[in-house]
């Protein structure tokens, strides 16, 4: 976290100027992030018979977050595009900026096999899916057109994900079992070593330029929602599913990341609630410092 709060800082002093950052996501999406993926899980043998353990674990929350964020948002009578919103902010954390470098950082020099951080890189594939999936699913009222158009977007987008590009890259090679030519292992890990720390320090700059607007006390709710009670809800299905400690690490991590910024896009496009969604990511962000911290103490 000290790396988001040195993004923050140079954001703010215009060390890094707006321009810069956008560029630096740009490449920590599309080249760094991808080419990690792919030198970590094509490198391990992953324990594929955990897989459907953790992705029990992280869907089965992300459904009772949504089913909890719903009836919360009826019962506060929020209106349509502003409950979608609430809904949206509840349940989907920032997985690709904040989940995988924490992942990563969280093994780094632990007792863990690989096997078990190849498992969780694989799990967190599909979940990216559900995430989007689900949020398009929920942000289209009731009546309104363009479905089928906004389906077909969807599909588009996920098939040119990077990021599952890069997941399935490594999934493949990984399956095989042939071994990465060296120069292509030492490339795919060079340019990954780039990603983790342009991923907090992007984080960092987007804190500082986005600022907090309307709706704020339904803009808390959701980012409590996100980072205290979906870990605590994941908790309890952890320890229901059987998964092991470091198992059960991982899976917290992910469910306790912050709201992702990229669901603002995604509710501005579909007509929601901008401001109640830039509010609930602008407070995720402070709220779940702790709330990883503590995942990362008790289970580590």
């Amino acid at each position: 976290m000290v790396v988001i709060g040195l993004g923050w800082l140079l954001a703010r002093t215009r060390f890094l100027s707006s321009a810069t950052l956008v560029e630096l996501n740009r490449l920590t999406y599309w080249v760094g992030l991808p080419a990690l993926l792919a030198s970590r899980i094509g490198g391990a043998t992953p324990a594929y018979d955990r897989v459907g353990s953790l992705l029990a674990v992280l869907v089965g929350t992300t459904a009772v977050v949504v089913l909890i964020s719903a009836l919360l948002g009826r019962a506060g009578r929020l209106p349509g595009p502003s409950l979608a919103t609430f809904v949206h902010a509840a349940y989907r954390g920032n997985l690709t900026f904040i989940g995988l470098p924490v992942v990563i950082y969280a093994f780094a020099g632990s007792q863990a096999p690989a096997a078990v951080e190849s498992a969780a890189l694989i799990a967190f594939a599909p979940l990216v899916i559900v995430y989007n999936v689900v949020a398009v699913i929920i942000m289209q009222r009731p009546g309104a057109e363009g479905m089928i158009a906004t389906t077909a977007t969807l599909m588009r987008r996920l098939l040119s994900n990077p990021i599952l590009i890069g997941t399935g890259a490594g999934m493949a090679i990984a399956i095989t079992g042939w071994p990465m030519p060296v120069a292509v292992d030492r490339t795919l890990s060079a340019m990954g070593q780039m990603a983790l720390p342009l991923a907090l320090i992007g984080i960092g700059g987007g804190l500082y330029a986005t600022r907090l607007r309307g709706h704020r006390r339904w803009a808390l709710s959701a980012a409590v929602l996100k980072t205290a009670v979906t870990p605590l809800i994941g908790a309890a299905l952890a320890i229901g599913v059987g998964l092991n400690a470091e198992e059960t690490r991982l899976a917290l991590i992910f469910l306790a990341c912050p709201t992702a910024s990229a669901a603002y896009v995604l509710v501005r496009e579909m007509d929601g609630d901008g401001a109640l969604m830039a509010g609930a990511i602008v407070i995720s962000y402070p709220l779940a410092l702790p709330s990883m911290a503590l995942v990362l103490s008790l289970t580590g």
